[in-house]
């Protein structure tokens, strides 16, 4: 199963020889006509044709490599997928509420909501006062996801689960001083199917 790491890492390596080419070419090209002395001079056309195919494959990076991105099936069709389950969140001066039928709850008090394994989850998150961020961070700390949470806006991100284990919720935007201490250990676990 492809994980949002693995293709971080591909990406990474991807994008770093591409960026080098770039940097090279360009530098190559300043170097080239900045020195009058040296022949022959590069033509417009061989510089052109050289921005132009670098063109070509970063798009053409970007599309191959689109679909190996876990999330992107799922965020392309979200407007017809039916979630398995949804939670719904709300953001208060810097604390996290799970909201119910019943009302409101203390996200501490609440913690740890299950879920299973290729369970497609829909996070409704609401700021009543400030820009926070949601994420969800595996127990290595890297991201599984996040999105920004814009106040007094029903901020939705529908997700299809396909790691199990726990998972920690952090606010990964700044909205001052205390929302650093925004951090829930073991919000979500995610269980065997």
């Amino acid at each position: 199963m492809v994980t949002s790491d693995i293709v971080a890492r591909g990406l990474i390596a991807a994008y770093t020889i591409y960026s080098i080419v770039a940097i090279a070419l360009f530098a190559w090209f300043a170097y080239r006509i900045t020195r009058p002395n040296l022949s022959p001079i590069v033509k417009p056309v061989l510089f052109y044709s050289f921005t132009s195919l670098l063109v070509i494959i970063g798009v053409s990076l970007h599309l191959t490599s689109m679909h190996t991105i876990p999330w992107v099936e799922v965020d392309m069709k979200s407007s017809k997928i039916i979630p398995d389950r949804v939670i719904a969140l709300e953001v208060d001066s810097f604390h996290y509420y799970l909201v119910t039928d019943s009302g409101r709850i203390d996200i501490e008090k609440a913690k740890p909501l299950y879920a299973r394994k290729g369970e497609k989850v829909l996070f409704n998150v609401y700021s009543k006062d400030l820009t926070y961020g949601f994420g969800l961070f595996r127990s290595n700390n890297s991201m599984l996801m996040q999105m920004q949470v814009i106040p007094l806006y029903e901020n939705k991100l529908l997700w299809h689960f396909t790691e199990e284990g726990p998972f920690d919720l952090r606010s990964t935007e700044y909205a001052g001083p205390k929302s650093t201490r925004m951090f829930y250990q073991n919000f979500l676990i995610v269980e065997p199917q």
